[in-house]
């Protein structure tokens, strides 16, 4: 069985981590997220070690004589997105989900627990575990999703909402217009 790993940094996307939902219309619901990663990222020692782990749990569960170019694998280009928010021509990303609720901290380990403090756009980590899979003649392997840490919440949001503090910076509030009502 894979062991799980820690991803490097990447710009969270589509974070359903605090209530399940369906990935397809029907399907089973799952908390999912997407996990972006910037070509600095890609270069690292942990995505390397992702990239080993998938090969890892493909030749267990298809033995060691599998071709890896016939399967599914769960780096994704992020340009074939482009029309998403965050997602450009360099950068790769790879979606994870699971059946149970994942941990989320912070930077310092304490855990988040409101849905309000996670929103797609932050950096984060996250640890994952590759698992392989045989769907409708088709093999593959994917990240399953553990727990998520949020690196920095001073990110732009990459999901269309505008933060609280980008839209009240029309100078308004005034100590005089605070003595009016």
């Amino acid at each position: 069985m894979a062991s799980s790993i820690n991803t490097p940094y990447a710009t969270l996307s589509f974070p359903r981590l605090f209530e399940k939902r369906a990935r397809a219309e029907g399907g089973e619901p799952v908390y999912s997220a997407s996990f972006i990663f910037a070509p600095a990222a890609q270069k690292s020692p942990a995505y390397k070690a992702m990239q080993d782990a998938c090969i890892a749990a493909a030749k267990e569960k298809f033995g060691n004589d599998v071709k890896m170019n016939t399967l599914v694998m769960p780096f994704k280009d992020a340009g074939e997105k482009a029309n998403l928010a965050g997602y450009v021509a360099g950068d790769m990303y790879i979606n994870t989900w699971s059946n149970n609720k994942p941990g989320i901290v912070d930077a310092h380990r304490n855990e988040v627990l409101l849905p309000e403090e996670v929103w797609a756009g932050q950096m984060v980590r996250a640890n994952v575990t590759p698992f392989a899979w045989i769907n409708t003649g088709r093999k593959g392997v994917s990240f399953g999703l553990n727990h998520v840490q949020l690196i920095r919440t001073d990110t732009p949001r990459i999901d269309g909402r505008a933060s609280a503090t980008s839209v009240f910076d029309d100078g308004e509030v005034t100590p005089e217009a605070a003595d009016m009502f």
